[in-house]
């Protein structure tokens, strides 16, 4: 039975999205709201997960937020835990602007609770430089950022062959370029191709699926005073 939908965004009041829909639900982009809210419908008990983000909050790529959004950025991913698998939500991460042990922390998390199956929410790949958001004068330039973000990808998919993501704003950047320019999307490649990634990581609008009566948790990736992964 399909009972749980995962969307990059669905609304940041993670109550509100698990009252409103008759499913369970996963969703990133609020990289403040990390969360887990229930709600019965008549049927069944239904739950909606906000998984923060892994974006290195002292990047030049997190600073636009601090001026929109006056919230602490929080670190971390989400578990799915049931009795056949167990699946790891990956939370935005915004290549190459990532904190430098996100996927240490993600490997380990992983390997810690035997995930099976690997889901990512979104905005995998940052484009400061082609935002509609003003560009940090000291962050990288487009083609090193596109180089670093490409050798980036392919560490993760290292780490993850196989993938389900469900895009996020961030990454549909080139294909909003394309069309303030009126030109197709059609012109732009494959994200895999783009990326040079194999085929096993899946890129959708949206991802739905059976949790298979899973329990969600979220783990924090707490930092110490130094700014790294406290292990």
């Amino acid at each position: 039975m399909i009972d749980t939908l995962m969307v990059h965004s669905i609304s940041g009041n993670t109550r509100y999205n698990a009252a409103r829909y008759s499913h369970n639900s996963i969703q990133g982009h609020h990289h403040s709201v990390f969360e887990i809210s229930y709600y019965a419908d008549m049927h069944q008990l239904r739950w909606a997960m906000s998984v923060g983000c892994l974006l290195d909050p002292n990047s030049a790529a997190a600073r636009y937020a601090k001026r929109n959004v006056l919230k602490r950025p929080i670190l971390g991913c989400g578990v799915v835990l049931n009795d056949t698998k167990n699946i790891l939500v990956i939370s935005d991460m915004h290549l190459p602007y990532q904190h430098r042990d996100a996927m240490d922390f993600l490997f380990h998390t992983k390997r810690k609770y035997k995930c099976t199956e690997i889901l990512n929410v979104g905005d995998v790949i940052d484009h400061h430089r082609g935002s509609y958001h003003e560009s940090e004068p000291d962050s990288m330039d487009a083609e090193t950022e596109y180089l670093k973000a490409k050798a980036d990808c392919k560490k993760l998919q290292d780490i993850f062959p196989s993938m389900i993501i469900t895009k996020g704003n961030h990454d549909i950047i080139p294909e909003r370029k394309l069309k303030t320019a009126g030109l197709p999307s059609s012109m732009l490649q494959d994200y895999n191709k783009l990326y040079e990634l194999k085929d096993s990581w899946v890129w959708k609008e949206e991802h739905k699926f059976d949790s298979l009566g899973g329990i969600p948790m979220l783990v924090p990736m707490v930092l110490n005073k130094h700014g790294r992964w406290a292990k």
